[in-house]
């Protein structure tokens, strides 16, 4: 099945999530983007066990695009 081809109300989004655990020098942070049906996405990650702390969102073409930018802004914090 094309998810991408459901026919959707309107007023209403249809997307799918990508779940990522990335560890990085003995911390575990949870990255999720979220790949929309007009081929964007969005990605967004936290601290796995501390809730405030929070990467800031980021978008892209691709699902690599966003996983890259959310590293890169893990690896920038860390610096």
């Amino acid at each position: 099945m094309e998810w991408k081809a459901i026919k959707l109300p309107a007023g209403s989004k249809l997307f799918q999530v990508h779940n990522f655990n990335f560890l990085h020098n003995g911390v575990n942070y949870i990255l999720e983007v979220d790949e929309y049906s007009d081929g964007s996405f969005t990605g967004h990650g936290e601290h796995a066990t501390d809730k405030n702390y929070v990467i800031e969102s980021v978008s892209g073409r691709t699902l690599k695009i966003c996983l890259d930018a959310l590293i890169k802004r893990i690896q920038d914090r860390d610096s």
